[in-house]
């Protein structure tokens, strides 16, 4: 059975090209597919993992899926908390350049991460981005904000937008095409969403998101059918093209990634941009083989960005 599919796999092959494992401190990984995820991605090539948490119970969860925990590197600490902020030294003094999310809660890790004077908070807001291959589409899709920020006003979403496209250039898209969504693909007064995306279009003329081809407000239909489109007499060049989805607020973001997780056959990694190195935000639910995806597209960013 193959881990990965299909375009995945073209990702997998392309960070592999790079020769030197990335460095990754692999938090709190308290369940046989946070530990297996941070192993796998090690395995086949990606990172050398240093694993932080109690040892004696990840010597357990090791055993358990059969793997020899002694061959990596472990800082032994009892609580999540206390993980997170030896993960944030971890970055801090330059021997980690991505953070894997284990078990703990979301919220414990970028607390960790954006406090005021021990985080590593850059200078742009977090958001998270899901890189997602679905075999009912074409190409790869990425679709943010997912899982960090709530209802976000026009100048959080340029950040967000901003993290979007740093994120679909360093796995090779070049020319991103970027669908505003939102209920309908006309502006209305009434509705934030349709609102929001007419200020972004404007914003875009300043050049700040360089070449990418940015349309909205867009439906969901028309964004992603070129036929729909058409039927509708709607002019566009993104349409049935789209690489990302800025949905319109964290409600519709998760609700859609989950919905393309479960009925798509999509299988998704992930990466949160904001903080000085990208943080691997999995589910709890996330299998071990998609933490391994995510450390590809980590290892691809950094090669990227160095």
């Amino acid at each position: 059975m193959k881990l990965f599919q299909e375009k995945n796999q073209k990702f997998i092959e392309k960070a592999l090209k790079i020769e030197k494992r990335l460095p990754i401190a692999a938090v709190y990984p308290m369940n046989d597919e946070a530990l297996g995820g941070a192993i796998l991605a090690h395995e086949i090539g990606l990172v050398d993992p240093i694993i932080i948490g109690p040892q004696n119970e990840l010597e357990k969860i090791a055993k358990s899926i059969k793997k020899d925990l002694s061959k990596y590197k472990v800082v032994d600490v009892s609580d999540s908390l206390e993980a997170a902020k030896i993960a944030v030294e971890l970055v801090k003094k330059d021997e980690v350049k991505a953070l894997l999310k284990g078990s703990l809660d979301t919220s414990i890790l970028l607390k960790a991460a954006v406090a005021k004077d021990t985080g590593i908070r850059g200078d742009r807001r977090i958001s998270n981005c899901y890189i997602c291959d679905t075999p009912f589409y074409k190409k790869p899709l990425i679709y943010t904000d997912v899982g960090i920020n709530i209802l976000p006003d026009v100048k959080a979403k340029t950040q967000i937008l901003l993290n979007a496209l740093e994120v679909a250039r360093s796995i090779g898209i070049h020319q991103p095409k970027v669908a505003l969504l939102a209920c309908l693909e006309k502006v209305k007064e009434g509705i934030p969403s349709t609102l929001d995306a007419q200020k972004l279009i404007e914003i875009a003329k300043d050049g700040i998101f360089k070449d990418a081809i940015i349309e909205g407000p867009l439906s969901f239909d028309i964004a992603f059918s070129k036929e729909i489109a058409e039927s509708k007499n709607f002019a566009s060049k993104v349409s049935g093209d789209v690489d990302i989805a800025l949905f319109p607020n964290l409600d519709a973001a998760n609700i859609a990634v989950k919905q393309l997780e479960l009925f798509s056959k999509a299988q998704c990694g992930s990466l949160a941009l904001g903080c000085k190195v990208p943080i691997l935000i999995n589910s709890r639910n996330t299998v071990a083989a998609e933490r391994a995806l995510s450390c590809a597209f980590a290892k691809l960013y950094y090669e990227h960005n160095k």
